[in-house]
């Protein structure tokens, strides 16, 4: 099978049978399967430059058919997309595609674009240019040393995670998607992006600029499926007085980050449905479900997505039965990390950070095998401390992290999601002396309106660890 032709055979048979068909609509425009197949072109046209297949190509497009169609393009040229953050600064872009080998850069300066003039390539100072066999895209995610790392991703294992997902939420053809997170982040790319392109399932785009845009394109277009992340859910449930939730939303989905029980509880109570938690990785796309809708708040991630196995891997002799490692495989494993490949990530199989245990079919999270904290010799697991402290009423949602330390491995601290009003750091610290050992009690308790995020929606470990970093210099100092 061709290179790409998991994703274009759908396409190219979609633009057969409906070429009028809309794909993406917002801000009273649309754009129908026709209209994305000559953008695509239009992207391709406006080539400076020829890279050979294969040849790593950046790409930076904001969200809308400029993006699809930008894909579209790369995916028909055969040259892989190297997935970049539309709003990351001109100079980060062409740093991180200068540094995955990308021998071009293809930007779309708007989400709307007209013609060729929309499209921009730059060829890129790149010594020796990669060139990927079999490889659709390449996603970017964190590494452990802060330099650009990517997941190289077939068309088929990218396949293989659409036909999955859609089947184990039960989507249909009718659905109309609410376009709210990225589509070039892995949870969008799954969830958004690949079913607008393999199925013609319609993107609602909401108009930038509101709290409620995505609320109010759903009761505007009629939206029935919305992915979106904890940290919007818990945004929204803050208010003193939340929307109505529209009549149409027939599923509502939440990944990117642990959702947190009483958010899940809350939702429930505040708008009388439930909200579906979804785990998954870049590197493997979707790895578990809630199908019901009420694992969160039972304090699991759901059972695997069909297609998935998961083997939960005890990190020491004896340890069957317990928290351990989370193995993934499926036919949507990603072929490995990218430039520097990595053993947790090949041959079908990826080792994920997360340390897990099952709950009956379903499997629960407790923390990251990265994330154990070593204090004083003795190993504390973060989520253990993040139950104790979500015991407190008032309590929004809670990370628990280490700030390093030279001589006690690990200061235990605790940043809390609470009005300031409502919950003291001193009361949380008296609830966690009356619970937990002195080794796991948090020395340095934060409570902030909301916890800090990077534009990604994940946790930002690094302002987490600027608010610990003053009790490790008081110890340095005294």
């Amino acid at each position: 099978m061709p290179q790409n032709e998991p994703i274009l055979a759908p396409f190219d048979a979609l633009l057969r049978a409906a070429p009028t068909k809309t794909i993406v609509s917002g801000e009273g425009r649309r754009a129908s399967a026709s209209d994305l197949d000559a953008l695509a072109r239009a992207a391709a046209g406006a080539r400076t430059l020829a890279p050979p297949r294969g040849t790593l190509v950046a790409m930076a497009a904001p969200d809308g058919p400029g993006f699809l169609a930008a894909l579209l393009a790369l995916l028909r040229l055969g040259c892989p997309a190297v997935l970049l953050d539309a709003w990351s600064p001109a100079a980060e872009r062409r740093r991180i595609g200068t540094a995955l080998g990308a021998a071009a850069l293809l930007e779309c300066t708007t989400p709307w674009p007209s013609g060729p003039s929309s499209f921009v390539w730059t060829a890129l100072p790149t010594a020796a240019p990669a060139v990927l066999e079999d490889v659709a895209v390449v996603k970017l995610t964190s590494g452990s040393t802060g330099a650009p790392r990517g997941v190289a991703a077939s068309a088929a294992a990218l396949a293989a995670d659409d036909d999955d997902l859609w089947r184990t939420m039960g989507l249909a053809d009718d659905d109309r998607l609410l376009s709210a997170v990225p589509l070039g982040h892995s949870y969008g790319l799954s969830s958004l992006t690949l079913p607008a392109l393999r199925r013609g399932a319609p993107l609602l785009l909401p108009t930038p600029g509101s709290p409620f845009a995505a609320l109010d394109a759903a009761v505007r277009d009629g939206a029935t499926f919305f992915p979106t992340t904890p940290a919007w859910v818990g945004g929204l449930l803050r208010l003193s007085s939340p929307p109505e939730w529209p009549e149409t939303l027939r599923l509502t989905i939440s990944a990117g980050a642990p959702l947190a029980p009483e958010v899940a509880s809350r939702f429930r109570e505040v708008f009388g449905r439930p909200i579906h938690t979804f785990y998954g990785s870049s590197e493997c796309g979707g790895i578990c479900y809630d199908r019901a809708g009420d694992a969160a708040e039972r304090g699991t991630v759901g059972a695997p997505v069909d297609g998935v196995r998961i083997e939960v891997v005890p990190l020491e002799r004896g340890g069957a039965g317990k928290a351990g490692a989370v193995h993934v495989r499926s036919a949507a494993v990603c072929g490995g990390y990218w430039p520097h490949p990595d053993p947790r990530l090949e041959g079908g199989r990826f080792v994920a950070g997360d340390l897990g245990r099952w709950e009956g079919e379903e499997l629960a999270l407790e923390g990251r095998v990265d994330d154990l904290l070593n204090v004083h010799g003795k190993k504390v697991s973060p989520r253990e401390v993040e139950a104790t402290i979500r015991e407190l009423p008032g309590v929004e949602d809670v990370v628990v992290f280490g700030a390093p330390h030279a001589v006690a491995g690990h200061v235990v601290c605790a940043a809390v999601a609470a009005d300031p009003a409502r919950l003291r750091p001193d009361e949380i610290a008296l609830h966690c002396r009356a619970r937990l050992a002195a080794h796991k009690r948090p020395r340095g308790v934060f409570v902030l309106a909301e916890l800090p995020r990077t534009p990604r929606g994940k946790i930002d470990r690094a302002a987490l660890l600027s608010l610990g970093a003053p009790l490790v210099a008081a110890d340095r100092d005294a």
